[in-house]
């Protein structure tokens, strides 16, 4: 498995993903316009989702929120947990981010699990039905 930056040309894989009951209901609307911190999740040859980084002011600052969306054929394989390793070392070594937030759904168990995986630790709530989880850069080493 690995990233590669989002392009044009990953339209219908957004579109495909936005389409899907669990992303829609978890994440909402993707970002259609490409972005440097989007990552097209590879699988030898498929394109089998998506993850980066969106801003985010959930806790009231300018932050980068972590996102993961994967196709249903490609769930519960352990994909979005080293998607989301592999942007977290991008993030916190290469565009040298201090920290990195994730908003989980409480009814969202699988991405609660990844999100202690990988040594995400809970902040506070972003609402009645969402949790905010963080990541320093001095921290991520913790859960590798």
């Amino acid at each position: 498995m690995e990233l590669r930056p989002i392009g044009a040309n990953d339209h219908d894989l957004l579109s495909t993903l936005e389409e899907q009951e669990d992303v829609w209901e978890f994440i909402g609307t993707l970002p259609l316009e490409p972005a440097h911190q989007l990552f097209a999740v590879v699988e030898g040859k498929d394109r089998v989702g998506i993850a980066g980084l969106v801003k985010s002011d959930a806790l009231g600052s300018d932050d980068f929120e972590l996102l993961c969306a994967l196709k249903s054929e490609a769930q519960a394989r352990g994909l979005a947990k080293q998607a989301c390793r592999l942007v977290l070392d991008w993030a916190f070594e290469t565009a040298k981010i201090e920290r990195i937030i994730a908003c989980i759904d409480d009814g969202n168990a699988a991405a609660r699990t990844i999100a202690g995986k990988l040594g995400m630790q809970q902040m506070g709530r972003r609402s009645a039905t969402r949790t905010v989880y963080v990541k320093y850069r001095d921290a991520r080493q913790e859960g590798a």
